[in-house]
């Protein structure tokens, strides 16, 4: 996946996206960042792409949806391969899916699941400063250290038997745990994780 928003961050905690594809069983595997040939062929598929739907001359969402399904149809149903086939004709098997998904059924069906997320959030560990308020901010909530702590790096884990954040000092002493408020299934699959901008 590319590392850009909305599928990776800038910082060392994953994304809201990437919280919830991990809820519901997808791994993610992320691209080295500015390394586009690692992924050359969907990054050159996506320029093509580009070119052929000319989303800048959209008149709206539906007309680019129109220009999208008609550039796929395109491509994969008229041009042939060496061999002679469409794409479609040579991979049938790639339209035929057979993990449904239904977004109305994510959370009481139990495809989405909060214990995936927890288990991948405990392999991160990372430095946070903490403010001179005595607080470190994790995802967009405050989570207090203590004032005796301003302007130094604690170290943060998340620990999936507790769903707590724990910050130690830099000889690993616990000096905090809280319970991870922001981890809930809604805010994660309404992409509600990070400080929303002012408009």
């Amino acid at each position: 996946m590319d590392n850009g928003s909305p599928w990776g961050t800038q910082s060392k905690l994953p994304s809201a996206m990437g919280l919830w594809l991990v809820g519901l069983g997808v791994d993610l595997i992320y691209g080295r960042p500015a390394r586009s040939t690692d992924n050359a062929v969907v990054e050159r598929s996506h320029g093509v792409l580009a070119n052929w739907v000319e989303p800048e001359q959209c008149a709206d969402f539906e007309d680019c949806q129109q220009r999208c399904e008609w550039a796929e149809h395109t491509q994969r149903g008229r041009y042939r391969l060496a061999n002679g086939l469409t794409r479609i004709q040579a991979y049938p098997e790639l339209y035929a899916n057979t993990r449904g998904y239904e977004a109305t059924q994510e959370a009481d069906s139990h495809q989405w699941s909060h214990n995936k997320v927890s288990q991948y959030l405990s392999g991160f560990s990372f430095q946070r400063k903490v403010e001179k308020n005595g607080r470190i901010t994790l995802f967009a909530n405050n989570y207090s250290v203590g004032a005796r702590y301003a302007r130094r790096y604690v170290e943060v884990h998340f620990d999936e038997v507790t769903d707590c954040w724990v910050m130690c000092d830099e000889f690993g002493h616990e000096l905090r745990r809280h319970p991870a408020k922001e981890l809930t299934y809604k805010q994660i699959s309404q992409l509600q994780l990070a400080k929303r901008r002012r408009e």
